[in-house]
């Protein structure tokens, strides 16, 4: 692990291209923070802070090097400053949960009401949704433990508490908070121009009431995110329908960048470099929007003539008049096949015509496909993104079967060349993946740490766009694969895309494009950016080794070098 020590911190290396500092306390991390908003260090584009640590994410390996050997750091904590901001939440304190913490607590319930709205609580973090914040107090008396068994589905807007903090869950999800009341406060309204009702440094003075005075809605404030209603009647005539959207097809851009204050991830393309590439071969700018399909099987029909491109996993791709067309003039009634179906070639632009069906086999190499159409796909804006967050549930539902879509804007822009295909996963053969150790190795054993490295690790079923899970490819001589030398709970702390968590089974989790902003298990390490794609490009069953590699240069991840075929392969035995 790559830590150096300033003061009270230590400051550690987290991936790439980020920090780690760890602060010990809220306070200092708060404050850290606020020190770090005043006065940026070079390079740095966020700032994640949580329960006990700031996360500093650079552009640049150079970046975070220069930011590790000299970080400009507060000496001392001092205390937490806010931006003056106080929002007031009305709360009917009716939760399911009062009693329980009345008795936890040895108080009466009254009393437990009465000091939570005593006082202004602090938004420290953002938690494991758009919207969802921790509040931390440092006078809190209402310090009680999670449910032992958390309920399946707790109400959106339930206000909760656990351990030290207190929070507001902004919509319906699972969870194991105290619950002890709720409140129709807009947490997380895409209608407005700032989505998130709070934001870190803010403050919140709780309100009982006996009940909640609904306000009629407000229509959108000007700037505000478009609807999919307003974005239907302003976009151009459906250019193509869906005939079958194959197990999951999703629009997804280049993602929201910057936005883990409100608890949002980046989410955005699994496979950038392909996705990327598809939309330089149709004349797209790299980030326009696209169609991300799992595993193949997409079938479209062309309402308009139009021009696309595949990328990402191998698939075969045909091209086959619908069913009941008449043939092409010119064509005798009395040939045999008056439509020879065609074949488009991945990683070039090809024409499907008005009228002309494309389907996608299963894929044959590879995971995820993606297909450009020249003039980019619309869809719905949310949180200034259309790409689809599957943990959040952001943008636009998946595809379904008679879906049209529509071009967003008039092609302006040549076609690019055809290119080579991007490196894909073999069936077969074990993939060799590229990780920077830390920044929490310290809580594994060295045995533990031997193993992550010496094993081949499969692909699970279960691996999704959050996460790929892994299990180990034989049965280690321990149970779990991999154990702790630290027991205990770890306070959440901020995520990057290919963090590599550790939960208690033991079994490493891969953190994708929809990875949560925070997370409470223990990061043996991190993925190389630039072998990232790869893993997305794993099917379930794909062996995997990890090798660990410090980045020596400068490196600033672009599309060019998201594309490099660095990642080896090699004949599993």
């Amino acid at each position: 692990m790559h830590s150096v020590s300033h003061t009270s911190r230590a400051v550690k290396r987290f991936g790439a291209l980020a920090v780690l500092v760890d602060c010990t306390t809220l306070e200092a991390a708060l404050h850290v923070h606020a020190h770090l908003v005043e006065r940026p260090a070079a390079g740095q584009v966020e700032l994640v802070p949580a329960a006990q640590t700031v996360l500093v994410r650079f552009n640049t390996v150079e970046q975070a090097d220069a930011f590790m050997a000299a970080p400009d750091l507060p000496a001392t904590s001092g205390d937490v400053r806010t931006h003056g901001q106080t929002a007031t939440i009305d709360v009917v304190y009716d939760g399911q949960d009062v009693a329980e913490v009345a008795s936890l607590l040895g108080i009466s319930q009254e009393a437990v009401i009465y000091a939570h709205t005593t006082g202004h609580w602090s938004v420290a973090f953002a938690g494991f949704a758009p919207g969802f914040f921790y509040l931390h107090r440092h006078d809190n008396v209402l310090d009680v433990p999670r449910r032992t068994t958390p309920r399946t589905a707790v109400p959106a807007g339930s206000v909760g508490l656990a351990g030290d903090f207190s929070g507001i869950y902004p919509r319906t999800s699972p969870g194991g908070w105290q619950l002890i009341g709720h409140t129709d406060a807009p947490l997380w309204d895409l209608g407005q121009e700032t989505p998130a009702l709070l934001e870190p440094g803010m403050q919140v003075q709780f309100r009982a009431v006996r009940e909640l005075v609904q306000v009629s809605e407000k229509g959108p404030q000007q700037g505000a995110i478009p609807s999919a209603d307003t974005l239907v009647k302003t976009a151009l005539p459906p250019a193509l329908t869906v005939n079958s959207p194959g197990a999951l097809t999703l629009f997804q851009d280049s993602g929201r960048k910057g936005l883990t204050h409100w608890g949002v991830s980046p989410s955005g393309f699994a496979d950038p470099a392909a996705a990327k590439e598809a939309n330089r071969l149709v004349g797209n700018s790299p980030g326009a929007t696209v169609l991300e399909n799992l595993a193949g099987g997409l079938s479209l029909t062309a309402l308009e003539d139009t021009v696309l491109a595949l990328t990402g996993a191998k698939v075969t791709a045909t091209i086959n008049q619908p069913e009941g067309t008449q043939p092409d003039a010119g064509l005798q009634a009395e040939d045999p096949e008056p439509f020879i179906p065609l074949v488009a070639r991945s990683y070039a632009p090809f024409a499907l015509k008005a009228g002309q069906k494309l389907t996608l086999s299963p894929v044959e190499q590879g995971l995820r496909v993606y297909l450009a159409v020249r003039g980019g796909f619309a869809a719905p804006f949310e949180a200034t993104s259309s790409s689809r967050d599957t943990l959040a549930s952001l943008g636009a539902d998946p595809l379904t079967a008679g879906d049209q879509l529509q071009l967003a804007s008039l092609p302006t822009s040549v076609v690019g060349n055809p290119a080579p295909s991007l490196p894909l996963p073999v069936a077969g053969e074990t993939l060799e993946v590229r990780i920077i150790p830390g920044p929490r190795d310290d809580w594994f054993t060295a045995d533990s740490l031997a193993r992550f490295g010496q094993l081949a690790w499969q692909v699970s079923e279960d691996s999704n766009r959050i996460g790929v899970r892994l299990l180990p490819a034989e049965t280690p001589d321990t149970q779990p694969p991999l154990t702790r030398a630290i027991a205990g709970e770890l306070p959440s702390e901020g995520m990057v895309p290919g963090a590599i968590q550790v939960p208690p089974s033991g079994e490493p989790v891969v953190f994708l494009a929809d990875h949560p902003v925070t997370g409470g298990y223990p990061v043996i390490a991190t993925v190389h950016p630039a072998d990232l794609r790869l893993l997305a490009q794993s099917p379930p069953q794909t062996l995997i080794r990890f090798i660990t590699e410090m980045p020596q240069e400068p490196i600033e991840i672009t599309p060019q070098t998201l594309a490099l075929p660095i990642t080896k392969v090699q004949k599993h035995a």
